[in-house]
């Protein structure tokens, strides 16, 4: 087994293929922009163009041009070490033409060779992998495609030969390789017509409702809000009634989205948002539990590796993947008491919210159930009244 652990970036670039794509896959890395799929799975086939979706399409989100401020360094050593690996023979990142001015340092480094900078029109749809690649490529990734056992299937990305991957994932991968660092936080935009937007950093698995409450909100004064996982478009509807039942931080969750209950989350197509003067705030240490789903979306369930009652340590491994169909590690978000593991749910510490609305919550997109959103996927909007 590969060994998850910090390397300089001539070790990262001197990895071989495989071992890059089995440190993704025990690090835990899915897909950060869209339905979680398994991303090191992208990497088992390279391809010549891989992408970077940083257009971040849902209107008033912040998430994904803070990370490019924060941590270009970073972005360019990952593109410089996977060029090596997987022999790219271009890297592009995807920008909305809007957001010229905030990507320029980038601009600034694009004539190295290791990657280009591609604006694209300010389109919501620009966030889905196949329109991205037809603005920033010409290319068009054909709708079906026909497959040598005489099926059809979706045309994806590498039909073309690309790879699209999300800012946030390119980032995770960039911890995984060079810092041993597994997949235990999401990165979002907490904002709404109410809400003054602000980006956390929230360990995987955090109580909806608790995160509201460290932002300043509370049940009182705002039981009349919905809360969306997601932007005005494309949702999941994360609480009906802000202190009526509870929902937990997704590995794909990119925004709480807070609307007045009974209106739709596209009424509010036009909200615009300023960048928090704070920029990230982190919320690692200060969240009370956690519920894990070992798997859920395309992911078959990892093996447990801890029990009821044992202590863990944040960033310890908590499950191992299996090898059939898509499985990554699971690693501990939190640190504490295993006070529960059922129906593949890892709770620590009490969990994020109650045992039963964790299951309904991992069940809503378990494997075998309806099609998850987003990476890979066609593309479809979510029908909600939020």
């Amino acid at each position: 087994m590969v060994e998850i652990r910090r390397r300089s970036l001539e070790e990262v670039k001197a990895l071989g293929a495989e071992e890059a794509v089995e440190i993704m896959r025990q690090a835990g890395i899915v897909g950060a922009g869209g339905g979680g799929f398994p991303t090191y799975f992208k990497y088992k086939a390279p391809q010549p163009h891989l992408i970077v979706n940083a257009t971040e399409s849902e209107p008033g989100y912040w998430g994904d041009k803070l990370l490019h401020r924060e941590y270009l360094e970073e972005f360019l050593q990952v593109f410089e070490a996977m060029k090596a690996i997987f022999g790219f023979e271009q890297i592009t990142l995807g920008v909305h033409e809007k957001d010229r001015e905030w990507y320029a340092p980038y601009a600034e480094h694009a004539g190295d060779g290791v990657y280009d900078v591609r604006y694209v029109p300010d389109t919501y749809a620009l966030g889905e992998e196949k329109t991205l690649v037809k603005h920033a490529t010409d290319t068009r990734v054909p709708r079906f495609v026909d497959t040598p056992d005489g099926m059809r299937r979706p045309g994806m990305p590498p039909d073309v030969g690309k790879v699209v991957n999300n800012t946030e994932t390119l980032l995770n991968i960039y911890n995984a390789l060079f810092l041993g660092k597994p997949l235990t936080t999401k990165f979002f935009t907490l904002y709404g017509p109410e809400t003054e937007a602000k980006v956390y950093e929230t360990p995987i698995g955090a109580s909806v409702g608790e995160v509201l409450e460290i932002s300043g909100l509370n049940a009182e004064n705002s039981g009349h809000l919905s809360v969306l996982d997601g932007g005005p478009y494309l949702h999941d509807v994360s609480i009906e009634e802000f202190g009526e039942g509870d929902a937990y931080v997704r590995r794909m969750t990119n925004a709480l989205f807070l609307i007045p209950h009974g209106t739709q989350g596209k009424e509010y197509a036009g909200i615009e948002t300023r960048c928090p003067d704070e920029g990230i705030v982190s919320l690692v240490g200060r969240i009370s539990g956690v519920n894990l789903p070992l798997g859920g979306g395309l992911l078959k369930p990892a093996t447990p590796l801890v029990s009821e009652g044992d202590e863990v340590e944040y960033g310890q491994k908590l499950g191992e993947p299996v090898d059939e169909g898509f499985s990554v590690g699971v690693w501990a978000s939190a640190g504490g008491e295993i006070s529960s593991l059922e129906n593949d749910i890892v709770a620590i510490s009490g969990g994020a919210i109650p045992q039963e609305e964790a299951e309904a919550e991992a069940e809503a997109t378990a494997a075998g159930g309806a099609s998850p959103r987003g990476e890979a996927e066609p593309f479809q909007e979510a029908d909600s009244s939020g």
